[in-house]
Parts: structure tokens; sequence; C-alpha cells
């Protein structure tokens, strides 16, 4: 039994180490194609066949950053993403909902930024929306599922003609059910000076550095583990022989003693 745990828990480890390899490794892909990405022109968003919210398959490198220049209409609904945070400050990332001239039911979710959220939970923030056809020039992102769970879990908090919806998560195909219309799985991220708030930009939740970080320390608790192991082993199997030593040389010495005294 102590084996079978023992060969279990070191191969756990091994196995956490190697996965944590394998995701550095991607991510060093990522990153070097979000850097060439920094470097290509925009195309224009109406020519990019994007799958939409209610598809599931999204290839995620795909799209990611992909600068792109957009025409759109705004309308007036606005999503707060809670739980946001920002140079220390906790807040919420405004997103509001646009569609295309040219295609009357295909909507985008265009990032407004990020604004500083209050005490009072009975409201959100004051934002500045958008109210004329505007053009502007971005990138591409979406918010990788939560391990914790992807519910929209919507809040209400209509103002004079504007819908607003406070969210937990960024789950774009109930977004798109709520809306009744056919949304964009991929959110656009002005680059330029569309709005005044911060746009935080985080594309990938972990970069490979610290995925390779990790992998050290699985690999280095997997050596520890084996070392203590072998050890215990050394211990169980040669110590005792040793403890014996000294018995026999007291039994050798009072054999002798008696043979004398006879």
């Amino acid at each position: 039994m102590g084996l079978v745990l023992t060969v279990v828990v070191f191969s756990s480890l091994v196995k956490l180490g190697l996965w944590q390899k394998q995701r550095g490794n991607e991510k060093v892909v990522l990153e070097q194609s979000l850097a060439l990405r920094t470097e290509q022109p925009p195309v224009a968003l109406s020519s990019l066949d994007l799958p939409l919210a209610q598809h599931g398959d999204h290839n995620y490198q795909r799209w990611i950053a992909v600068p792109v220049s957009a025409h759109l209409i705004p309308e007036p609904v606005l999503f707060f993403l809670d739980n946001q945070t920002f140079d220390g400050k906790v807040g919420y990332l405004v997103m509001q909902l646009m569609r295309e001239a040219e295609k009357a039911n295909q909507r985008y979710l265009v990032e407004l930024g990020f604004v500083a959220g209050g005490l009072d939970r009975q409201t959100v923030p004051s934002v500045s929306t958008l109210l004329e056809p505007v053009m502007f020039s971005g990138r591409l992102y979406k918010k990788m599922d939560s391990p914790l769970g992807s519910e929209l879990y919507t809040e209400r908090f209509d103002i004079e003609s504007i819908q607003q919806y406070r969210i937990q998560n960024l789950n774009t195909a109930q977004i798109s059910e709520l809306v009744g219309a056919e949304l964009s799985a991929w959110v656009v991220q002005p680059t330029d000076t569309l709005t005044a708030y911060p746009h935080p930009w985080k594309p990938v939740s972990m970069n490979s550095a610290k995925h390779f970080g990790y992998s050290f320390q699985w690999f280095t608790m997997a050596a520890v583990f084996a070392f203590v192991v072998l050890i215990a082993f050394w211990r169980s199997c040669f110590q005792p022989k040793k403890s014996l030593l000294p018995k026999k040389k007291l039994a050798s010495k009072y054999e002798t003693h008696t043979t004398s005294d006879e």
C-alpha cells in the first residue's frame, strides 16, 4: 500500500510539472503571435468572419489581439463586468452594445473602459456613452471561461433610456440571448482616443515565465519527495542491522567472561 501511494504521489508531481511546462510552451507561441500582431495594420472588422457567441468552438489564438478598424452604430445598452481591478482600484469594465450599419442584426461589444466602483452596490457608476456612429481602431479579445463558472448573473439598472446590466462573467452566448441578436464572441477594445476611460490590456491570464516557474517548483517537489523516500527506504533496510552489532559484541564478551570463570 505504501509503495502504491508513493508511486501515485511522485507521478502526480511529475505530471503537474510536465503540464505546466506544456502550458508555458503554449504561452510562448501565443506571446510571439501577440508581438507580431501589434505590428500589423488594422483590417476592417466587417471583413472578418468572426465566430458568433452562440457557437461553442472558438479558436482563441486565431483572433486574439488582431488589430481592426471599425465603423459601428452605438445602441443604448451597457454591460458592467464586475470585480475588475486597475491601478489598485476595484471597479467595472464597461462595454457598450453596437451594430454594423451593413448587417442590421450583427452586434459587437465595444469596451468603453475601466470605471472605479463605489461603495453603494445598489447602483452602478455613471458612464459617458457613445451616441453617434463612430469610426475607430481597436483590437479583439475575449475572456477565458472561469473554472468557478461562467454564468452571467445579470442585475439591471436602467437609467432614462439606457439599459444597464451588471454581470459577473463575460458570457457572450448568454448576452446574445439577452439582447436577442447575433453577437460576436469577440469584444472590440479601442486603441485610439474613442473614450477617455483606461483600457486594461491583459490578453493572457498568466505569462509563460510563470508557467515555467510553477513547472520548476513541481519538479523540485518531485525530486525532494523521491529523495526523502529513498532515505526512508535506506534506513528501513540497513539501520536495523547496525543496531544489532552492539548486542553481538556484548554477547561475545559475556561468553568470554563465562568461559574464563569456568
